[in-house]
Order: C-alpha cells, then structure tokens, then sequence
C-alpha cells in the first residue's frame, strides 16, 4: 500500500503547495511524487505548468511531452504542449499539437485560436479566418479571437466583415473593440 499512497501524497502535497503559489517547494514535491512513480500522469501535467510558470519553458514541456506519451488522448494537455512551443517560436511544432488537440477535441476553442493566430502571423489569410472564426463561434465572449478574426478579415480586404467583427466584440469588450478599430482603421 506505500508504493500505491506515497506517490499520491507527495502530488497533494505538490497541490497544496501550488496553491498557495509555493510553486518551488511544489515543483519539489511533484518530482518526488514522479520518483515514485514515473507513470503519474496528473504530477506531469502539474510540474510542468508549474515549470512554465517558473518560465523554464524546456523543463514545461519535457514535463508535458512525457503527460502526452502517457496519454496521447489528452487534448488540454497536447494545448497546452502547443502553446509552449508557439510562445517559444517552435510554431510547426505549436502547429501540430494544436491541430491534435482539435482532432480531440473540436469544441477547443483555445486550439483554434493559437492556429488562428500561428497562420494570421504566417499570412495564411484563408486558414486564419477559418480557424478565428471557429475560436469565436466555440468561445463567443472572447475578445481575443474577435480582435485577431477583425485584424485577419482587415488583411484579407474583407473590411465590411472586419466590421462587423468589431461592432460583435465592442457590444461586450468597449475598450477591446475600441483596440480593433484602431488596428483596422475604422475610425
């Protein structure tokens, strides 16, 4: 029975912890938790958004790397990994986790998002619509995605849609649609 609780208690431990954003001593406590028990999925995923909130990106995501090959299925963590790698520069990489967690688990509206803006920045005006579009639709009180689709729809000369994005997102987030008219030019 140790071999199956210790494990577990150096993770809540970590949970405690993390909570009251002691995140060295839970980094800590989480690796003791892996030590015991390499398989710990849930310890993978803490320790590494605790690197990354460490900002020690390459231990966040060998973190996150090892909770992926533990389970492939796991789209929030793939999102997760993917957004590590797109705040790092690695975006085929950021690319390629985004799209598998959309694959998993369509209604992501943070996945769509991150690939959105990945293909905004590359100019892939077509595909960065789309998948803005489908960031707004899953998630439709996310000025974020509204600011960006508005920016993308402008690039495209699409700018009575850009518009209209605007006036979507200014009817709940003034100071954001006040943003996108200045990104656009709309006034």
């Amino acid at each position: 029975m140790a071999g199956f609780l210790a494990p577990r208690a150096h993770y809540w431990t970590a949970q405690v912890y993390a909570f009251f954003k002691r995140y060295r001593s839970a980094i800590d406590a989480f690796e003791r938790a892996l030590a015991l028990d390499p398989t710990m999925l849930e310890a993978w995923r803490g320790v590494g958004f605790l690197y990354a909130q460490e900002r020690e990106p390459a231990k966040a995501i060998a973190a996150l790397k090892h909770a992926v090959e533990l389970a492939p299925e796991d789209a929030d963590t793939r999102f997760n990994l993917g957004f590590l790698h797109h705040e790092r520069g690695a975006l085929d990489e950021a690319v390629a986790q985004f799209k598998e967690a959309i694959r998993l688990k369509p209604a992501l509206d943070r996945a769509w998002y991150g690939l959105g803006v990945i293909e905004l920045g590359r100019g892939e005006l077509p595909a960065a619509i789309e998948h803005l579009q489908e960031a707004a639709k899953q998630q439709y009180f996310n000025p974020h995605a509204g600011h960006q689709l508005a920016v993308a729809y402008h690039r495209a000369g699409e700018h009575a849609k850009a518009v209209a994005e605007l006036k979507r997102v200014e009817s709940f987030d003034p100071k954001m649609g006040a943003q996108i008219a200045r990104d656009i030019g709309a006034r």
